[in-house]
């Protein structure tokens, strides 16, 4: 894994997930390390995922509230 990977995206979690996954399986990474890494990869993703749902909402939000003033 690159020293730094950068999180940005829910594919991007996936994405380093699976690569922890292949190293550990092929005996590249220990368990432990891995264990923090899709740790800190699932709560990233988890608030990528809240922050995306949160954006929808204002946005339907908005669009109600400019239905309502026409």
């Amino acid at each position: 894994m690159p020293s730094q990977r950068r999180l940005k995206t829910q594919d991007n979690c996936r994405t380093a997930i699976a690569w922890v996954f292949r190293e550990v399986e092929g005996e590249r990474m220990d368990p432990t390390r891995a264990r923090v890494l899709i740790y800190a990869a699932l709560s990233i993703s988890s608030i990528i995922s809240e922050h995306d749902l949160e954006a929808r909402l204002v946005a339907l939000e908005t669009a109600a509230n400019l239905r309502r003033s026409a």
